[in-house]
C-alpha cells in the first residue's frame, strides 16, 4: 500500500507536531479528546475512521474534534484506512492502534521506524483471549517495532515491561466521563421495597443481557419485585423483548434505548441497588463504579482491563452462565444496599478512570513524560 494511495484534500489536522490516527473514537471518547486538545493545542492532530471491525462499534464523538478518514474490511478480519498518510508520516510523534488486524497500522507503523519517527501504539495489551493466544504473540512483535505503548489498564503496566523489556509504557485508562460528571449517586433515590437493577451497554449476544433477564425470572428475584432497567441499543433488542414476555416479566423489564448524557444516566443509576454485567465486563465497569454503584460480573469471561478495577471494591461475581448463581448475588445486594459503601467507591474511581486521567496519560506520552504511578503502576493521589 502507497502512502499517497486516495490522499484526501488537505485538512485542519494536517501538518501538526502529534497526530492520533485511529480505527474509530466512539460519543464516549468525546471529553478526552477535548481535554487532549486543550493540552496540546493546535499541535494536535485526530484522524479516525467510521467504525470498527465490529461495524456495532463507530465513531460518535464531535464532527469539529478530528478528521475523518475512510476504511473498509477484507473478510471482516482485517481493516484497511485510507487518508491523510503525509501527515501521519511527517509528524514528530504519532500514536496508532496497537491492533494486528490493522494493515495500516502496519504500514505506518514500518515507514515511521524507516525514517526514525517516534510511534507510539495504544490499546489493549493482550487481546480478549488472553496472554497466551497466537494474536497475542504478534501484538508483542508489533509492540517490539515501535517507540513506546499507552495502554488501557494499569495492570497493564508490569506484563507489558516483562514482555518487552525497556520500552516505555503510559497508561490512558479507558474512561468514560470527566471527574465532574462522576461522583456517587448516593442511595436517596433507591427504594429498598421496589428494587431495580441496571444493565447499560450494547445490545449484542457478547455481552449476554439474555442471562440478566432469565435472572429476573428466577423465584429468587421474582419474589422480591425486582425490575430491570436495559439501557442501550442492538441487534439483540427485539429478541430480548420477546424473551421477557415469554418468561413472564414484561412489566419487570423497561427498554430505554440508547442513553448518553452522564445526568440522565446517573438518574437511572441512582435508583438501582447494583448494575449488571452478564457477559464480558469493559467501560460498564467504570461507568457503574464511576456513580458509586456495585457491579455484578460473571466470573469466568474474558473481561476486558477495566477487570482490574475489582481490586477497588463494589465487584460481585456469580458464576457465569447462571442465571440462578446471578439472581442468587443480586437479591442479597438488594437485601444489603443500605451498607453499600457508594461515597468510597466513587472517589477511588474519580481518580484513577477520569476523562482528565485518560487524557493526561495521552499528553505524557506525546510529550514523552513519565507518570506519577505507584509501585504497583496505579496513580498516586
Amino acid at each position: 500500500m502507497k502512502l499517497s494511495e486516495g490522499e484526501p484534500l488537505k485538512s485542519a489536522d494536517d501538518g501538526k507536531r502529534f497526530v492520533l490516527y485511529l480505527a474509530v473514537l466512539p460519543g464516549y471518547r468525546t471529553a478526552c479528546i477535548e481535554l487532549l486538545r486543550e493540552k496540546l493545542g493546535t499541535d494536535l492532530g485526530v484522524f479516525s475512521g467510521p467504525y470498527q471491525l465490529d461495524r456495532s462499534v463507530k465513531t460518535g464523538i464531535p464532527n469539529s474534534l478530528y478528521t475523518s478518514v475512510r476504511d473498509r474490511s477484507i473478510l471482516g478480519r482485517v481493516m484497511i484506512q485510507t487518508g491523510h498518510f503525509r501527515s501521519v508520516f511527517h509528524a514528530d510523534t504519532a500514536i496508532l492502534d496497537l491492533n494486528p488486524r490493522s494493515l495500516t497500522a502496519w504500514a505506518l507503523l514500518l515507514a515511521r521506524r524507516g525514517r526514525r519517527r517516534r510511534t507510539l501504539l495504544w490499546g489493549h495489551l493482550h487481546p480478549r483471549a488472553g496472554r497466551q493466544s497466537s494474536t497475542a504473540r504478534v501484538r508483542r512483535w508489533m509492540r517490539s517495532l515501535a517507540d513506546g505503548t499507552v495502554l488501557y489498564g494499569y495492570d497493564s503496566v508490569t506484563p507489558a515491561g516483562e514482555e518487552v523489556p525497556g520500552q516505555p509504557v503510559w497508561v490512558a485508562p479507558n474512561s468514560l466521563y470527566r471527574r465532574d460528571d462522576m461522583g456517587s449517586v448516593g442511595l436517596d433515590q433507591v427504594d429498598a421495597g421496589a428494587p431495580r437493577a441496571i444493565y447499560v451497554g450494547r445490545l449484542v449476544a457478547s455481552k449476554k443481557v439474555d442471562l440478566a433477564i432469565k435472572a429476573l425470572a428466577d423465584p429468587v428475584l421474582s419474589e422480591t419485585g425486582l425490575c430491570l432497567d436495559i439501557v442501550g441499543d442492538g441487534v439483540d433488542s427485539d429478541r430480548l423483548r420477546r424473551l421477557a414476555g415469554e418468561l413472564g416479566v414484561q412489566d419487570r423489564v423497561s427498554f430505554h434505548g440508547g442513553v448518553t448524557n452522564p445526568d440522565d444516566l446517573k438518574k437511572l443509576y441512582s435508583r438501582a441497588v447494583c448494575s449488571l454485567s452478564p457477559g464480558y465486563a469493559g467501560l460498564s465497569l467504570t461507568q457503574s463504579l464511576g456513580f458509586g454503584v456495585p457491579v455484578v460480573v460473571a466470573d469466568d469471561e474474558p473481561h476486558a482491563p477495566e477487570i482490574e478495577l475489582v481490586t477497588l471494591g463494589g465487584v460481585h461475581f456469580f458464576p457465569a452462565n447462571s442465571a440462578t448463581g446471578m439472581a442468587s448475588v443480586m437479591a442479597q445486594l438488594a437485601q444489603d444496599v443500605l451498607r453499600q459503601p457508594r461515597d468510597e467507591i466513587a472517589t477511588k474511581v474519580m481518580n484513577a478512570y477520569s476523562a482528565e486521567a485518560m487524557a493526561g496519560g495521552l499528553a505524557d506520552a506525546f510529550l514523552g513524560r513519565s507518570q506519577s504511578l505507584n509501585a504497583d503502576g496505579w496513580p498516586i493521589g
